[in-house]
């Protein structure tokens, strides 16, 4: 767990410190009572993935983390989730030591939904990449 805040907090500051947050999100949306994706939706990630690979050579820190709609039993099923993304995740090529787990958080959104199109059972996956993407700085010969 300390080693999942301290990589949130590197992530967090740097694009703090950069102002530029060269991050993309995905919310990988779960089936209610699920910890396996839905094959449109796993579809959707691959593309996602896929999108990653292509647009940033070097991929340094997926950083994963679960909605809950309330704390307890519920959270059993929000790290199932996550393992199952890092397996996805693994099997398309990405380092294991990249993936990192923050837990499980609950939503306090009172609708259910917001503007990022995340759930209850959603998996919020926050992507950083190494350099070289929009927010490095050019090197002067």
């Amino acid at each position: 767990m300390a080693r999942s805040l301290i990589a949130l907090a590197l992530v967090c500051g740097s694009a703090i410190a950069l102002a530029c947050k060269p991050g993309e999100q995905f919310n990988a949306r779960f089936s209610t009572g699920a910890d396996q994706l839905a094959g449109a939706e796993a579809g959707r990630l691959g593309a996602w993935v896929a999108e990653m690979q292509r647009s940033y050579p070097k991929r340094d820190l997926f950083i994963l983390v679960s909605y809950v709609k309330e704390r307890g039993a519920s959270e059993a099923i929000a790290e199932r989730r996550a393992d199952w993304i890092k397996d996805f995740l693994v099997s398309m090529g990405e380092e294991p030591k990249t993936i990192v787990y923050g837990g499980a958080t609950v939503r306090l959104n009172p609708t259910g939904r917001d503007y990022s199109g995340a759930t209850d059972s959603s998996v919020a996956i926050e992507f950083g990449p190494g350099c070289p993407n929009r927010c490095c700085k050019a090197k002067s010969e």
